[in-house]
């Protein structure tokens, strides 16, 4: 039993460096939102919007530019990832816990 600890310690050590690795991230989405017709006449308007839940759980909007776009979706993705990582750290903790 206490190799399958010291197992279970090593994967969650590992879990955990994993996020530490993972750099810089965004919580919430990238939308593109139409903002109308140019005033020139030349196609439509589009702005990148960040949108995310903030305190109180209310939504907040930040404005991204295009040229930011992509770097700003490669955040997103490893937030994502960094929320899947810890829920197997949870997992793996639990085990440990169960363990005896």
């Amino acid at each position: 039993m206490p190799d399958k600890r010291k197992q279970m310690q090593e994967q969650i050590a590992a879990e955990l460096a994993r996020i530490a690795e993972l750099g810089p991230m965004l919580k919430g989405t990238v939308n593109e939102v139409k903002r109308g017709v140019r005033k020139r006449g030349e196609g439509e308007r589009t702005a990148h919007l960040l949108t995310y839940k903030g305190k109180s759980n209310k939504t907040k909007s930040v404005y991204v530019p295009a040229r930011r776009v992509g770097e700003v979706q490669d955040m997103v993705a490893r937030h994502r990832e960094a929320t899947r990582t810890l829920d197997r750290v949870v997992e793996l903790s639990v085990d440990l816990f169960k363990a005896k």
